[in-house]
């Protein structure tokens, strides 16, 4: 009997990587090994449909080490399913986020890899889509785009250029005061600041302590240049990019006197003089602290009301939940995905007279869920959760995955389900998802009486 999980009866499909619901993390099962997998939907037959095929195989025969391999492809009569390579790490904008801009020196070993990238594609026809979000920094070091432009031609030196935006300045360009580059000098050690802020204590223009753009800020101006004529060839980027990455010391004032003259050429082409200071971002002011949760509450809420469409689509939920009885049920976001992609969830909210009856109703529950024969990980408390909380995972061995929260606020007790029709909770998915739907139920919880 055909697995209904397996995609042309070889690849489960784990767990989605995208909120459109387009890109999987999977398993090769004949192989067993990780695969990412990304659904295309296929035009009405004609050109369109023949040139998007068209360009589906010339990536097919593409390699090179920093693109991520296209495997296999798998052919329905709406849609393609490429098959790639599953490559651990983050993107450029995600470690950004969390680290905070990188050095000149790294952003420009960055850029000559996703560099070299874009070249050899072209060679042979391809085209990459290399932006903050699908370039892939790996914990080894590797760089990897994992984009293909399957449907629209892109601008590829323009997609480099925001590369380079985001890693030397810790934010994608156009997302916030600061959408230019800075200009100010590095610091003697080349240590990028925290993102928001200007390292050191003194002002920015002091030279001190401020990091950005620096050396490469001519290359970022052309290359994000609204004008495509303002914008260096690749040729030019390289020569840049290659005097900024760490080189023996013999090569160091060649190299230099190199991208003195490639920023000159830019200068001149331009017409216009980039070494100006741009102000940093402003650092943002620390959140209020949330409003306190009520103590007592006259009447149930409504659990339809405690999750918004928007979240319930990060949990790849339909929008619009159903009623059922005293509970509120949302179902999958979409119902054709093979039974691992879908994933449900339900509230019912409990309001009794009192807050010692709730407590009192919430151990009753506790000491029941405890014994269920289905239990996979046993209650186990949750601090901050509302006044009291835990979290348990039911499952039936083969299919599906329950992770249970249930957490008391005041005289109400509220019980969530978040289903997985998967056979592990593989990386904990099911159970964060259940615990992020729980913190959103408080927040919504909190002014309500």
């Amino acid at each position: 009997m055909t697995d209904p999980n397996l995609l042309a009866g070889r690849y489960r499909l784990l767990e989605r990587r995208d909120r459109a619901g387009t890109t999987w993390r999977s398993r090769d099962e004949l192989l067993q090994r990780d695969v990412t997998i990304t659904g295309i939907p296929l035009p009405p037959p004609g050109p369109h449909r023949d040139g998007l095929l068209g360009r589906i195989r010339a990536a097919a025969d593409f390699r090179h080490p920093n693109v991520i391999a296209l495997h296999d492809v798998v052919s329905l009569p709406d849609r393609v399913w490429l098959i790639l390579e599953s490559v651990e790490g983050r993107s450029v904008l995600q470690t950004v986020r969390a680290e905070g801009p990188l050095t000149s020196e790294r952003t420009a070993e960055v850029g000559l890899r996703v560099l070299d990238a874009q070249t050899s594609a072209h060679e042979r026809g391809v085209r990459l889509l290399a932006g903050p979000e699908s370039v892939l920094l790996t914990p080894d070091g590797r760089v990897v785009v994992t984009g293909f432009a399957i449907f629209d031609a892109t601008d590829e030196l323009r997609d480099l250029g925001a590369v380079l935006f985001t890693a030397v300045e810790g934010q994608a360009p156009g997302t916030g005061p600061h959408t230019g580059p800075y200009t100010g000098p590095h610091p003697a050690g080349g240590t990028a600041p925290t993102p928001g802020t200007v390292g050191g204590s003194g002002p920015a223009s002091g030279g001190t302590g401020a990091a950005g753009s620096g050396p490469l800020a001519p290359l970022l101006e052309g290359l994000l240049a609204t004008d495509p004529a303002r914008r260096p060839d690749a040729a030019t980027a390289r020569t840049i990019l290659r005097g900024l990455t760490p080189r023996p010391a013999g090569s160091r004032r060649r190299t230099r006197l190199l991208v003195m003259a490639a920023a000159l050429v830019l200068l001149a082409g331009g017409g216009t003089a980039f070494w100006l200071l741009w102000p940093r971002p402003a650092v943002q002011p620390r959140d209020t602290a949330p409003a306190p949760l009520p103590t007592f509450f006259a009447k149930a809420p409504d659990p339809c009301s405690l999750i918004s469409g928007e979240q319930a689509d990060r949990l790849y939920l339909a929008p619009s939940p159903s009623r059922e009885k005293t509970a509120c049920e949302w179902p999958a976001a979409d119902r054709t995905a093979p039974g691992s992609l879908k994933n449900t969830l339900e509230i019912t909210v409990v309001r009794e007279p009192k807050a010692a009856l709730a407590h009192s109703a919430y151990l009753r529950l506790r000491s029941r869920d405890a014994k269920d024969s289905r239990i996979v990980n046993a209650p186990a408390d949750v601090p901050g959760l509302g006044d009291e909380a835990y979290v348990y995972q039911l499952g039936n061995g083969h299919s599906s995955v329950n992770s249970v929260v249930v957490f008391r606020t005041g005289n109400l007790v509220t019980a969530l389900q978040y289903h997985r029709f998967t056979v592990t909770d593989t990386g904990g998915r099911g159970r964060a998802g259940a615990l992020q739907a729980a913190r959103w139920v408080i927040d919504a919880l909190r002014g309500r009486r």
